[in-house]
């Protein structure tokens, strides 16, 4: 998370406040989505289990807020009794439902009337808050569905999607796990007493002449069904762009398909057939519009401004698509790539876009 957002802190937008999010004056937002459901209650407690080892909890409808506090001195001054000290703090908001938003405001300095000499409060501020998200993300529940949702989508294996979540939380705090109680033992099946030995009855041996005959229908065997070999089926014709919804984005979209036309200054890769199949836009930015459900999370996410909203009427997905039109200005921070819940973006540095 931190290494996503490196020193930037994004303005929320409007669309936000659907989610109600609601900008006050002179506050500064972070905002980031994880495509990881938080519903259930037990997964919530254990959040919140986990994180009260370090932080103070408070919780609130759908929402739990997690604040960190730290002091801030001033020992310049020669005499003891001039020496100054604040308590400071951040808060990061996590909003539960079928995807999390996390949200950190950086509160102005004035809040604080005792700590008006703090010099940088406002990236001391943002570092605690990405502490406080990677903590989060590093040591719940939500960071491991974002694993799975890894080894779902992008078929990639433990050990890679716990290093790439490692490399994600660099200011993480080590914290005790909760995790899941284990099931109840099942109860022992109380004994029977033992039945009584019922005294065996032999059977009577049958006579030589029928035990000859058994033996001779034994032996002889059944006839065998003929069976008849079957024609294999005809191979259904593709009516469908290859590898796309069912796994994200075709990852190597430039090998498997090719270019179907060109767009707002971007390559499309087809097949491309109006208004059904629309393709993938874009080459450093590729975003499958085939799978593209409009949701708005790269949109919201990327710092630069990459996308605009493109009418797709008719599409079963979704009649409106985030386009690539300025792909050229990207900064490779991977953030719309990580938020988008289909999976329908990839991005590679070092691709021309019209590679």
């Amino acid at each position: 998370m931190s290494s996503l957002l490196e020193d930037k802190v994004y303005m929320v937008l409007s669309e936000t406040a659907k989610r109600g999010v609601y900008p006050l004056h002179a506050y500064r937002y972070g905002l980031f989505r994880i495509p990881a459901e938080l519903n259930d209650k037990k997964e919530i407690q254990g959040v919140i289990a986990a994180l009260k080892q370090a932080f103070k909890i408070d919780e609130f409808a759908d929402r739990i807020y997690v604040t960190s506090k730290w002091k801030e001195t001033d020992v310049t001054s020669s005499k003891p009794q001039d020496w100054k000290e604040a308590e400071l703090e951040i808060t990061v908001e996590i909003v539960t439902g079928d995807v999390v938003d996390i949200i950190y405001q950086i509160k102005p300095l004035e809040y604080f009337p005792d700590a008006y000499w703090v010099k940088n409060y406002r990236s001391k501020a943002d570092q605690n808050a990405k502490m406080i998200i990677d903590s989060i993300i590093r040591n719940t529940i939500i960071g491991e569905k974002w694993k799975q949702e890894w080894i779902k989508k992008q078929k990639i294996s433990e050990q890679e999607a716990q290093k790439r979540l490692e490399g994600l939380t660099p200011l993480a705090k080590p914290l005790a796990v909760a995790k899941p109680a284990p099931p109840p033992a099942a109860k022992p099946v109380a004994q029977q007493p033992a039945a009584t030995p019922q005294p065996q009855v032999q059977a009577a041996k049958p006579a030589p002449q029928q035990q000859q005959q058994v033996q001779k229908q034994v032996e002889k065997p059944a006839p065998q069904p003929q069976v008849q070999p079957q024609k294999p089926a005809p191979a259904p014709a593709p009516t469908a762009a290859p590898s796309s919804s069912a796994g994200g984005i075709d990852i190597n979209f430039r090998s498997n398909r090719q270019i179907a036309e060109d767009h707002f200054g971007h390559h499309v890769w087809g097949p491309v057939n109006t208004p059904d199949l629309l393709g993938i836009h874009g080459t450093a930015v590729a975003v499958d519009f085939d799978i593209c459900i409009a949701d708005g999370a790269c949109v919201e996410a990327c710092p630069v401004n990459v996308f605009e909203w493109f009418a797709t009427p008719g599409h079963p997905a979704s009649e409106k698509k985030a386009d690539p039109t300025r792909e050229s200005e990207c900064i490779f921070c991977m953030a719309c790539e990580v938020v988008c819940p289909p999976v329908a973006i990839k991005v590679t540095q070092g691709v021309h876009p019209f590679a």
